[in-house]
């Protein structure tokens, strides 16, 4: 995991291959083509770049009618204003007429740290999940995100892209192959799984090498299709399992712990704990001490795990 690459990058580069394929791809932005990876793709094909203004509600009305008209529109802005200042848009010009565009929401998460609440999305996922007829994929890595990015491509309907601005390192294979609605077993362990989705998954995987040297059979499980999730792994892995930490750079409040637990609730009631940002206003700082606060660093995953096992070792014994 040594080649590091920033997924907007990935992300703009990618639909500018599928666009020298296919006429009908086109690359909108609000205000922000270099920031939105869409800087070589207005080089290369500037009659096919829509430049918006910070008007984020009429680009996605716009975008419905480039296709409904025969367009694949590929609409990429900041993460909370695509998803949820244009929420009524996309549930009304969107996914209620099952456009074919795909938004892809960047700087996800905790990603603009600085900026504080009002540019951080925590919310996203439980948005965008929310709605009829809408896809949500989460890549964790170079490879992955372009793979995502065809299968959106190949797929005539909305779907919804997170993409964060950290650079990541690439785990995946040149040969790595993307469906919806299923995930990636990375290992098993019989103690806890820890299931998690996009820039999470190699901090999550670092942990759990640290976790094992500590005698603690850890599962790791990437989610990078969160609507349509992966019903038969998830219920394969509840029976293998004492218990399921999923961990994600949102609330716990209708992510990806929100989608596993509704789940497996109905399905094979089994222990989980979501570990991401509380039911709080996340607060200002950088991005590391963020992820320090909310126990999403390396370590806080590490000592948040072994603080669950203990609790549920200890259980058994009294």
């Amino acid at each position: 995991m040594k080649e590091l690459n920033d997924p907007r990058k990935v992300f703009g580069n990618q639909v500018l291959e599928l666009a020298k394929q296919d006429p009908r791809i086109l690359a909108v932005s609000t205000d922000s083509s270099g920031s939105s990876g869409f800087g070589p793709f207005k080089e290369c094909f500037p009659e096919r770049h829509l430049e918006f203004g910070l008007t984020e509600q009429s680009a996605i009305g716009f975008c419905a009618g480039l296709a409904l008209s025969g367009k694949i529109p590929f609409f990429c802005a900041i993460t909370p204003f695509i998803t949820m200042r244009c929420f009524e848009q996309v549930r009304d010009d969107l996914v209620y007429t099952f456009a074919n565009v795909k938004i892809a929401g960047r700087n996800s998460g905790l990603d603009y740290s600085y900026l504080g609440y009002t540019h951080q999305s925590l919310e996203d996922i439980a948005v965008m999940r929310s709605l009829s007829n809408m896809k949500v994929l989460v890549p964790s890595d170079a490879i992955e995100i372009r793979a995502c990015v065809n299968e959106a491509a190949k797929y005539t309907g909305p779907v919804y892209i997170r993409i964060g601005s950290e650079k990541l390192p690439t785990f995946h294979q040149s040969d790595y192959h993307f469906s919806f609605g299923k995930g990636e077993a990375l290992q098993k362990g019989k103690d806890i799984t820890l299931i998690t989705m996009g820039g999470m998954v190699w901090r999550t995987m670092e942990a759990a090498e640290e976790l094992v040297k500590l005698g603690i059979e850890v599962g790791v499980i990437s989610m990078p299709s969160i609507k349509p999730l992966d019903y038969e792994l998830l219920l394969q892995v509840s029976k293998e399992t004492d218990i399921i930490l999923t961990i994600e750079d949102h609330s716990i409040v209708g992510g990806l712990g929100g989608a596993v637990s509704e789940f497996l609730s109905q399905e094979n009631p089994i222990r989980v704990v979501r570990l991401g940002v509380p039911d709080v206003f996340s607060t200002t700082g950088s991005y590391g001490d963020l992820l320090e606060k909310y126990h999403l660093s390396k370590s806080g995953i590490v000592d948040y795990v072994i603080n669950l096992v203990k609790k549920k070792k200890s259980s058994y014994s009294n």
